[in-house]
């Protein structure tokens, strides 16, 4: 098994032979794409990136301003400090800046960006959009609640699961418009209905199947069911959708596969499930079944590479973004079949 540091040498190289090094630019697609892995490396996929993020921009109708108090602001731009946490649908993203405490919302460009303003003492630590990308929430770390934006960054109402939540780990969209909730200090997972009613629950905290410690993502499968990254317990577990358990993928160590401090899981529509680890800054890519399948990354500030990766998130055609929390960035980028004769 290929240790995860010597990955971590090959991802450094290979971004240096493309002479990529040190860039963190917002620059076209087309002028700074690259492929992992090259010809001579053995695995079933590649990843393909796409850009990396550094600042939102005001552009068009998209001009920053102050949802709350309805007072435009005068930055042209904003620079990220520790994005978190992510949520993204077709070209729009919402990202967590735990830096700053709020979460900007832009295109996956970082243009035509706005701010959700938030009130006083709110602390964003996770983010989510519906599937028609008509609902934005917003969940904080300190109150339990749980706000819900339009499509536009306007707030449309509070959700609040009626005390069940202690403290939020992530959140996550169902199909049937249901919010998915991990709760990390009570080691639960929720699915709530809109109006805050608690449909089900599972775990608690503890080390047996179907308990969690610290579960810090959640996301739905293109199936129905449920996977939650069970953080502290090194593991990925697999849930139906009445939160009932049924299986479970992953390991501690520092080999190809195992995770070493994991920090957050999305899911494409093909079924791949990409986990953060912010030990050895990589991404890691599972199939359904948990079998690993690729290691993107390494420790650097150049594209591809990353520094305590944190929050990821997937749109519908399979466009990852990773809030890239060491390197104040979100990268973007796109796993998918080898190309023919590669």
């Amino acid at each position: 098994m290929m240790k995860l540091g010597h990955r971590v040498l090959f991802g450094a190289a290979l971004i240096a032979s493309f002479g990529l090094a040190g860039c963190a630019g917002t620059g076209p697609a087309s002028e700074q794409k690259m492929v992992w892995p090259p010809e001579t490396v053995d695995a079933p996929g590649e990843v393909e990136w796409i850009a990396s993020i550094t600042e939102a921009k005001p552009g068009g109708a998209g001009r920053f301003f102050r949802v709350v108090a309805g007072q435009e602001q005068t930055n042209s731009k904003r620079r990220f400090r520790r994005p978190t946490a992510v949520a993204v649908h077709e070209r729009r993203m919402a990202v967590v800046d735990g830096g700053s405490g709020v979460v900007v919302w832009s295109r996956t460009d970082g243009g035509g960006a706005k701010i959700f303003e938030l009130p006083d003492g709110f602390l964003p630590v996770a983010v989510a959009v519906s599937r028609d990308g008509a609902a934005w929430f917003v969940a904080d770390g300190m109150t339990g609640e749980l706000r819900r934006f339009d499509d536009e960054g306007r707030p449309v109402g509070v959700i609040q699961p009626r005390g069940e939540v202690s403290r939020y780990g992530g959140i996550a969209t169902a199909v049937n418009g249901d919010l998915l909730l991990t709760d990390v200090e009570a080691g639960e997972v929720l699915r709530v209905s809109p109006d805050g009613t608690v449909n089900a629950r599972s775990g608690g905290h503890g080390i047996e199947e179907g308990q969690f410690n610290h579960p810090t993502a959640v996301v739905e499968d293109p199936d129905g069911t449920v996977w939650v990254l069970d953080a502290l317990n090194f593991r990925v577990q697999h849930l139906d959708d009445k939160l009932h358990y049924l299986g479970q993928f992953g390991t501690h160590g520092d080999g190809s596969g195992h995770l070493a401090l994991p920090r957050g899981l999305t899911i494409d529509p093909d079924g791949h499930l990409y986990v953060s680890d912010a030990q050895f800054d990589l991404i890691q890519i599972f199939d359904s079944d948990g079998q690993f399948l690729l290691t993107v990354g390494g420790r650097g500030n150049g594209s591809g590479e990353f520094w305590s990766p944190a929050g990821l998130a997937c749109d519908g055609r399979g466009t990852v973004v990773v809030a890239d929390a060491g390197n104040s960035r979100v990268q973007v980028l796109r796993y998918g079949k080898r190309r023919s004769g590669s």
